[in-house]
């Protein structure tokens, strides 16, 4: 069994929410993924290597949640990474086994996408609510 199996018809709405998602705003290289590692949608323009848009956010993701929960945070909702020409944004929850992963070039509207990006991650994961996660074969 592979680690997760979609439906054909489920993979092209996943795709259209989130080329739907980027087209309304300035995000970019928008796509959900497990908490392994596993890219399971993406929007046309997630050019970013799989190995660095995947693996890479996911153990991010675990370090910041034993963070946040070390310093009495609660559990992670958004993960925000600043580099010198943009933003990385990570948005999950713990009951969740996926996470949403975007960019943007803009702080202005950094707050705007946390926003917009909470409610389309919950939209998304909705349609994955049935969707079972095998154990990763690597």
């Amino acid at each position: 069994m592979s680690e997760i199996q979609l439906d054909k018809d489920l993979q092209i709405d996943l795709h259209r929410m989130l080329e739907l998602l980027e087209s309304s705003t300035d995000l970019e290289g928008t796509a959900l993924v497990t908490k392994t590692g596993l890219r399971i949608a993406s929007s046309t323009h997630a050019s970013t290597d799989v190995d660095q848009h995947s693996a890479s956010p996911a153990t991010l993701v675990s370090l910041a949640n034993k963070v946040s929960q070390g310093l009495d945070f609660g559990n992670l909702k958004q993960l925000v990474v600043t580099g010198e020409n943009g933003y990385t944004i990570i948005t999950t929850t713990e009951e969740s086994k996926f996470m949403l992963l975007s960019h943007s070039k803009r702080a202005s509207t950094l707050g705007y996408y946390f926003h917009r990006l909470s409610k389309a991650f919950g939209k998304l994961v909705a349609l994955l609510v049935d969707i079972q996660i095998g154990e990763a074969t690597y």
